[in-house]
């Protein structure tokens, strides 16, 4: 049975439990979030001491894992045992033996446990890669597992994900805020949650949250910050955007240029696209190249402003900002240097 990361939260929290869970997937930040709810909220404190094994799967076979998993639990009703890293279910999927070749054995061991669990043992296993929906090691589990996916967010979504995130503890987030917070921490989940902790633990329930709750309790600077540099970019305000590219320049540790790249980057290849769209509404123009419509006079201002020839070039000139960082072209040119030089570039265009 498959279920959403929520969906299995709540079944947590209500003591609705299956027998065997198997969390995969490329973000780690879900699989962590569900092992720390396992590992916290199944069984009190005192239960834990003699009934919680918390295993790392380089470290065991399938063999020793089921053999601590058909054990009755003392002095409690269940047992919890939480696998982190079950690589040889991956080798197992992937159709890999060992010297032995044990992995018919294996597979035998699964499935029969799949189908007769031990109804007073919560098994659960992670892996840190995405299986596919094709896996062999996923059908045994229909009847009574349950299979979570713990997919990466696409960045226009993670926005979304900020808001739900904090409207969960029922803090609503003004647009340009929320694209700040974006800008500033990028796709890394588990930095994006704890700097959105840090607004839960201070701003009150109900509050909005605004640039200033943001300036004030995460540490981004409303006047220099990624989001104003490529505000000013739109603009073609090259003062503004040159005085921006300066305090980065300064404060390459709070404000590497990675980053900055990878949202320029991707802010102009939708610039793009918007150049192909001809003439839509705003909300279509939203949906099309998938961002909030408050943005879309941003795309849309950046469109008149640059011209296709100009968009492709500073899609170039990013790229070769990014080389260099990387190392691969240059000769170790210093971060201060690349981000004037890509400021420089774009506002003499």
């Amino acid at each position: 049975m498959q279920k959403s990361v929520q969906d299995v939260l709540k079944d947590i929290k209500q003591n609705k439990l299956a027998p065997i869970y198997l969390i995969h997937g490329d973000e780690p930040f879900f699989i962590d979030q569900l092992v720390e709810a396992f590992e916290n909220q199944v069984l009190s404190p005192d239960q834990q001491s003699f009934n919680q094994f918390v295993m790392y799967g380089k470290d065991q076979t399938l063999g020793d894992v089921l053999t601590y998993a058909r054990r009755f639990p003392m002095m409690s009703d269940k047992q919890v045992i939480i696998v982190k890293e079950a690589v040889f279910l991956d080798a197992m999927a992937k159709g890999k033996a060992d010297a032995k070749d044990k992995s018919n054995s294996d597979w035998k061991a699964w499935v029969d446990y799949c189908e007769r669990p031990t109804e007073s043992t919560l098994l659960v296993l992670t892996l840190k890669t995405l299986l596919t929906d094709k896996s062999k090691i996923l059908p045994p589990l229909d009847k009574k597992g349950v299979v979570v996916s713990s997919k990466k967010i696409s960045e226009d979504r993670l926005g979304m994900w900020l808001k739900d995130y904090l409207g969960s503890h029922q803090l609503p987030i003004q647009a340009n805020a929320q694209e700040l917070m974006v800008s500033y921490v990028g796709t890394d989940l588990k930095r994006m949650a704890h700097e959105a902790d840090k607004l839960i633990v201070n701003v009150p329930k109900g509050k909005e949250i605004g640039l200033d709750e943001v300036e004030k309790f995460v540490g981004i600077s409303r006047e220099y910050n990624y989001f104003e540099f490529q505000k000013a970019i739109v603009q073609r305000n090259a003062d503004r955007g040159q005085k921006i590219a300066f305090y980065f320049a300064d404060n390459t540790k709070q404000n590497p240029a990675a980053p900055m790249l990878i949202m320029l980057f991707n802010f102009f290849a939708k610039v793009l696209q918007v150049h192909d769209l001809g003439a839509l509404s705003e909300n279509e123009i939203a949906s099309t190249i998938g961002v909030n419509p408050y943005f879309v006079k941003d795309y849309t201002l950046a469109k008149r402003n640059y011209p296709l020839g100009k968009v492709v070039r500073i899609l170039e000139a990013i790229k070769n900002a990014d080389l260099r960082v990387k190392g691969v072209i240059g000769s170790g040119d210093p971060e201060r240097e690349i981000i004037l030089d890509l400021s420089f570039e774009i506002f003499n265009l």
